[in-house]
């Protein structure tokens, strides 16, 4: 399985980055109240865990038509699809228009206890131009056929859907979802929806699982332009997807989780369970390289270090190549003769291939390895290693791991606790898994802090998401490949400056966001305020020169304070306007461009 190393792009880094100022200029504000019945629809649920917390309370509620800049849409009281437009030209928001009723969830079939304990919130998306995915929550998927969504005409519906229903769909547990991802694709003259959906099983006396259900629906090639289910597929995990994505083709599906994703179900191909490995009676296992090869390990903060004993009749080398391009990977191997001890692609976490460096002596092959993220203590070196040696007493190299560090003085040095969501113990990766054979055919590996954020930066292309490096965040855009190539290709889009650092900061975070152009950055509470960072604060640098050295580098930072508008329940991030969806108003924040 290749490893995608995620190496961000040395050109859109700024190692002089000095910080944000906080600017004092206000903000303008523009609110509009809701009408007696235009507040947002919410459902919240009665479930304690945290799977449930999360999906239901951190919700994005206001959906961003990337088509159209300046619209999104929310689902209000009634059941009435409103449109919310900005008018940047002039600097104003238009009236809250209704483009399409959504029909009661009596209407819908769905009554009693068990469906309304099964019910989620409305979700809808935007796959195509002229096509948008709603969801009531309940389990009925429509189709709606937009039309121009920058004339605000009413939307019409196309199919009407309930997957859980339909003899393909077979796993789908009873009730409703959230729609995740989607992607409209025309192959071999067939117009396809690909759209995911993700539900919660909550199990007693166990974690909740999450379920995420592929769905794909053909448009009929003759009469009304209904749509029809074709194919069903779900993936099943422990663990909560921070980010989920279908690639160009929907021929694969991106994964980032703490726990693996794996297919459980698939209408068109079977899904074949791994072959038990066999017990010890059966068969006698191999010893692993490291068993015929011993060595040890040690780490600090910023290397690894692993040891080998000499032995006369064993050869050690090092092979470590750079990446040859920008979507190639780096190549690390350690050998021992002709046996491949240590493999740099199954590594914990990325290493800097150009400062790892080995020394040999009469008694011991030393190899010096500098981690890519400094200030991340491994767990193990790669799965099923050695564990790490103990240090002796009096060894200096590495601090008790009890003993507070100090704090970081400046942003070289930023890593603290509060960086690490759920501590040193839960690790992420990304996974591309395929349609085809049902495998994991590439992984990411992004340590111990999940996707900061997801953002479609472009019509038609997957959402980026957004890691932390170092003090900043990175963000990364899946790559087109050619059809029926499994293949896997990140880029490093662009960088938010220090956004990692100030993120790691504010506890009472619900929402985080950029604009499409990268322009600043946003950090949204629930209640108090909304932080906004911009990367330049214009030719004037905010008055602050540097008369020996280099020209300073710093971003603006502005605070916007919330009053009297109840929890914020949703954000749509444009490039001169942020739009916030609130309990009792919908509020634009005008954001002047540099």
């Amino acid at each position: 399985m290749p490893h995608i190393e995620l190496r961000p792009d040395q050109k859109l880094l700024k190692p002089n980055f000095d910080g944000y100022k906080l600017s004092l200029e206000p903000v303008p504000v523009l609110s509009t109240e809701f009408s007696p019945t235009g507040h947002p629809h919410r459902v919240k649920t009665n479930d304690c865990s945290y799977y449930h917390a999360r999906l239901f309370g951190m919700q994005n509620h206001l959906v961003r038509d990337p088509w159209a800049p300046g619209q999104c849409y929310y689902l209000d009281s009634i059941g009435l699809l409103q449109r919310v437009c900005y008018d940047s030209a002039q600097g104003r928001m238009l009236p809250i228009a209704a483009v399409y009723k959504l029909p009661t969830v009596a209407s819908n079939g769905s009554n009693g206890e068990e469906d309304a304990a099964a019910r989620y919130n409305c979700s809808l998306l935007f796959p195509s131009e002229h096509h948008c995915l709603l969801s009531d929550g309940c389990g009925t998927v429509r189709v709606l056929e937009t039309g121009d969504r920058t004339t605000g005409r009413e939307w019409k519906a196309q199919s009407t859907l309930r997957p859980v229903e339909h003899n393909l769909a077979q796993g789908v547990l009873p009730g409703g979802g959230v729609l995740l991802d989607g992607r409209y694709v025309v192959r071999d003259g067939k117009r396809l929806l690909h759209f995911l959906t993700l539900q919660l099983d909550g199990q007693p006396e166990a974690k909740s699982k999450c379920l995420l259900h592929w769905h794909t629906l053909e448009q009929q090639q003759s009469g009304p332009p209904a749509w029809t289910l074709c194919a069903s597929r779900t993936l099943a995990s422990n663990g909560y997807p921070r980010f989920c994505a279908l690639d160009y083709h929907a021929a694969a599906v991106l994964v980032a989780s703490d726990q693996p994703y794996r297919f459980v179900y698939d209408s068109e191909r079977p899904v074949v369970d791994p072959e038990p490995k066999p017990t010890e009676s059966e068969s006698v296992e191999a010893p692993a390289a490291w068993e015929q090869f011993p060595f040890r390990w040690t780490q600090t903060p910023d290397e690894v270090n692993v040891t080998f004993d000499k032995h006369k009749d064993v050869q050690y080398r090092v092979v470590c190549e750079p990446s040859s391009g920008p979507n190639e990977p780096s190549l690390l191997q350690v050998f021992a003769n002709d046996t491949v001890v240590i493999d740099g692609a199954q590594l914990f976490a990325a290493i800097d291939h150009d400062s790892t460096t080995w020394s040999m002596d009469p008694k011991l092959f030393d190899i010096a390895m500098r981690k890519q993220q400094p200030g991340v203590m491994w767990p193990f070196l790669f799965p099923g290693a050695p564990d790490e040696a103990v240090p002796e007493a009096g060894d200096a190299s590495r601090p008790p791991p009890d003993v507070d560090l100090p704090p970081a003085p400046n942003l070289s040095a930023p890593l603290e606790p509060c960086d690490f969501e759920s501590g040193q113990d839960t690790y992420y990766t990304l996974e591309r898994l395929s349609a085809a054979d049902h495998t994991v055919t590439h992984t990411a590996s992004l340590g111990h802090g999940p996707p900061l954020f997801a953002v479609t930066l472009r019509a038609g292309l997957p959402a980026t998401f957004a890691t932390r490096h170092d003090v900043d965040a990175c963000l990364w855009q899946l790559q087109p490949v050619p059809l029926g190539a499994e293949d896997c290709r990140l880029q490093h889009e662009g960088t938010l400056h220090a956004f990692g650092y100030v993120q790691a900061s504010k506890r009472q975070q619900k929402y985080l966001g950029c604009a499409p152009d990268l322009g600043y950055g946003v950090v949204c509470e629930s209640h108090r305020g909304v932080y906004l960072y911009k990367g330049s604060y214009g030719a004037s640098g905010a008055g602050l020169r540097n008369r020996t050295g280099a020209q300073v580098t710093i971003g603006q930072h502005q605070f916007v304070s919330l009053k009297d508008v109840g929890e914020v329940l949703g954000i749509a991030c444009e490039n001169d306007v942020l739009i916030l969806l609130a309990e009792k108003a919908i509020l634009a924040l005008q954001l002047t461009a540099e």
